[in-house]
């Protein structure tokens, strides 16, 4: 297997900081990478992973963000929203340093869905 360079680490781990960007920008930017390198299998494989991940946390969110209207405990869907924020930030750093360690990594969310 060919070396990885750090061209690729470091575009890899930029698809998983994606996370930070917040707006649209946290989707926009792993899937730019995962498209315009989509031949190299390490970059792509790790902007695939942060892609999905970062759909699946807006779903999650929004999802929240509706039952926070229809369950009485709003603070608790608050508190909800806020420890997946913080457990998906820190996955998104975990990432990050996998790819700029060379290594694969796979969010477990989307392993236990069975998703990527």
């Amino acid at each position: 297997m060919d070396e990885i360079t750090t061209k690729q680490r470091i575009l890899a781990a930029a698809a998983h900081a994606g996370f930070y960007l917040g707006g649209v920008g946290f989707l926009v930017l792993p899937f730019i990478i995962k498209t315009v390198w989509s031949s190299d299998d390490f970059v792509a494989g790790h902007a695939k992973q942060a892609f999905y991940m970062q759909l699946v946390a807006i779903v999650v969110s929004l999802l929240a963000i509706v039952l926070a209207f229809i369950i009485p405990p709003m603070i608790a869907t608050g508190v909800a929203i806020a420890f997946l924020s913080i457990a998906w930030g820190i996955f998104a750093i975990y990432g990050a340093y996998k790819a700029m360690t060379g290594e694969e990594f796979e969010y477990p969310a989307l392993k236990m869905v069975h998703i990527c």
